[in-house]
């Protein structure tokens, strides 16, 4: 069975928060390409809202559309925090839609 192979990331900034976790603006060191991780602390919900998160994240997993911000990868944290990383969407790519 192969290894799973992960990125590693480089934290730049604290992009937000919410009750449940927080999502982090991170560099790629393989590539130096921006991605934002959502990070979600699984230890403060529920069953169902766990069950929910993990369906979120199998769902973002599958979609592959031109106008939806790429997935790249989910994993779970020593501590037990839900990673799940997507491409970087600035600012630009509201006016690119909307400018």
């Amino acid at each position: 069975m192969p290894i799973a192979e992960y990125e590693l990331y480089k934290r730049l900034r604290l992009l937000g928060e919410g009750s449940y976790g927080k999502a982090y603006l991170v560099e790629c060191i393989s590539d130096g390409s921006l991605c934002v991780i959502k990070q979600l602390d699984l230890s403060r919900m529920s069953e169902q809202e766990k069950k929910d998160t993990l369906k979120e994240a199998k769902i973002l997993e599958a979609l592959r559309h031109p106008n939806i911000v790429r997935f790249r990868e989910v994993y779970k944290t020593k501590k037990g925090k839900l990673c799940i990383v997507m491409d970087y969407a600035d600012g630009s790519v509201f006016q690119r839609i909307f400018g």
